[in-house]
């Protein structure tokens, strides 16, 4: 029996809504920016064979945990913080973790529970168990199933997809992404994506789609980091058009991250889990960016969370209760407050009421000492949460000043005493932190090497590059226009023998060399004469072998 829809406007109409002057969220959207953060879940084949992507061919066999408990993961998460658990149904590998009908390649054949066993019956009942909510992933990459790179193979996709949504209660985020490899037959597939949303919408109409979809979108790196000042309004894609106003939607951004190296469980990285402060780190620029964070856990061979994992969890939901506990003063935009005294605080929160869509363009924040009024912190969008970091200041008042808004400013502000200081911002001031990246070459396609890895400040993750790669180049946008004036390289080991930093402030306009060098290694640093860019290039001319960095920073000229 075929699973499949007719595409109509109406089963969208829950996915979009606006106001007359902009896009608001949908509730769905409203209540997904105000978890903040969710968890991911890779497990699989994967985890029993040490890879990251799996081959479609692997024995159902090898799958078989021998102390799942889901129960685990969704204590860990709650301690953590989390909301919502996000579970990797089917990875590309095809390999799904139900007894689905639709394929052999499932759990129903390996020797886990003699084939009776269903982690995403295990998996929901935890979330629930948990008072959390429960997200799925299903790739639409598939290099097990043969009818892949055929039109029948949406209908195997929306086969599999009605099981996920009909047998077990209410989902509340479908999460997919746009991976599209060959198939078995060495075939690409078209996907079906109305088809596929129209499904969703009628089998579950308050479930969100993300990050190839309509409600939530990815963030464009895999390090954690949005940009300062990201906004939930943007130009309307061809699925959204119809709902759009002035050509705009409601589309949040998520940033996804892995709590190691690897998005599968692999035991030579339990040494490897980021670090309490590199996790902060990520939360202020997430949470703190008007970003909802997706973090990974993966469960280990046995079916539990590593300790490593569970312990950096408990730290981290610890440390960001912590972040509020102790309130120095709150008020609304525009209004002094008083302190009654002398204070001291480092850390300011403000927050807009995103359910009326986002009005403040420019804002500061400001304290006043000895009389004296001065900015301690500037923004622009706000959105659902704006979080800032700052040196330790005493005051006696402060206030939040509106700059520009369109219509009237609902935002409400915090000032908070946060300890530890230690954990603040400790950022080696790169240009290239957290901005999207793009490589020529990748090894073995794969995520985890992503040229976005040279650039997410973590020395635990690295861009790598084919082992045949000899010249490859790795390309930053800053965001905006820079005064670069100094580089810096580390490479897994001294492998690149010519290269030049290379830059531009369009993207058609040709690239002009700021600096040219010939040996890198592992702790390069050069000055160079200050150049304007944008654009941002390591055009890697020559290596002894494949070249793997990494970190790739800029800076501005040293003083």
């Amino acid at each position: 029996m075929k699973f499949c829809a007719a595409v109509s406007a109406i089963l969208f109409a829950a996915s979009f809504a606006a106001r007359a002057d902009g896009p608001v969220p949908t509730p769905e959207q409203l209540a997904w920016q105000k978890m903040e953060m969710t968890m991911f879940c890779h497990f699989g084949v994967n985890t029993f064979t040490d890879r990251e992507w799996g081959q479609g061919t692997e024995d159902e066999k090898i799958f078989n945990p021998t102390d799942l408990d889901c129960r685990q993961w969704a204590r860990a998460a709650k301690t953590g913080g989390f909301k919502l658990m996000i579970l990797t149904a089917k990875h590309h590998d095809g390999f799904c973790l139900w007894p689905s009908k639709f394929t052999e390649h499932c759990v129903k054949n390996s020797p886990w529970k003699d084939g009776e066993g269903d982690v995403v019956r295990e998996f929901v009942d935890a979330c629930r168990a948990e008072d959390l909510k429960v997200g799925l992933y299903l790739s639409p990459w598939d290099r097990h199933e043969k009818t892949y790179g055929t039109d029948g193979y949406n209908d195997h996709f929306c086969n599999q997809l009605t099981e996920l949504l009909t047998n077990y209660g209410q989902i509340d985020e479908v999460w997919f992404d746009g991976a599209c490899g060959e198939g078995p037959n060495g075939k690409k597939q078209v996907y079906d994506w109305k088809r596929f949303y129209a499904l969703i919408r009628k089998l579950q109409p308050h479930a969100l789609i993300a990050i190839s979809g309509p409600d939530v979108r990815w963030v464009g790196n895999e390090s954690g980091f949005a940009r300062e000042g990201e906004s939930s309004v943007r130009n309307a894609n061809e699925h959204q058009r119809e709902h759009a106003v002035d050509g705009k939607v409601w589309f949040p951004a998520e940033c996804d991250v892995s709590i190691r190296p690897g998005w599968f469980y692999h035991a030579h990285e339990d040494a490897k889990v980021k670090s309490l402060e590199h996790l902060m780190d990520i939360y202020f620029k997430s949470v703190g960016r008007n970003s909802d964070l997706l973090l990974n856990i993966p469960p280990a061979r046995r079916g539990r969370f590593a300790d490593p994992d569970v312990k950096r969890l408990q730290e981290f939901g610890d440390t960001i209760r912590g972040l509020f506990a102790n309130e120095i003063a709150h008020g609304v935009a525009n209004t002094d407050v008083e302190f009654g005294g002398e204070k001291a605080f480092n850390l300011a929160n403000v927050q807009e009421d995103i359910s009326k869509g986002e009005r403040v363009k420019s804002y500061r924040v400001e304290a006043r000492s000895g009389g004296e009024w001065k900015t301690v912190a500037r923004g622009t969008v706000i959105g659902n949460r704006n979080l800032h970091r700052i040196a330790e200041v005493t005051a006696d008042a402060a206030r939040v000043v509106i700059e520009k808004c369109d219509g009237e400013p609902l935002v409400t502000w915090s000032l908070h005493k946060a300890m530890p200081v230690g954990l603040w911002a400790k950022s080696s001031g790169s240009l290239t932190a957290g901005k999207p990246a793009e490589a020529s070459n990748v090894h073995g396609n794969s995520t985890e090497y992503g040229g976005d890895k040279a650039c997410d400040g973590d020395r635990n993750t690295r861009w790598a590059t084919g082992d045949s790669t000899r010249a490859c180049w790795l390309e930053v946008d800053l965001l905006g226009e820079q005064n670069i004036g100094r580089v810096a390289i580390s490479e897994l080991e001294p492998r690149i023998t010519k290269f030049q930093i290379e830059y531009r402030n369009d993207k058609s306009a040709p690239w002009q060399t700021a600096y040219s060098g010939g040996k890198a290694g592992k702790d390069f640093h050069a000055d160079f004469a200050p150049v304007k860019a944008r654009f941002v290039r390591l055009n890697i001319l020559d290596a002894t072998f494949a070249p793997t960095i990494w970190e790739f920073e800029l800076f501005p000229p040293a003083k």
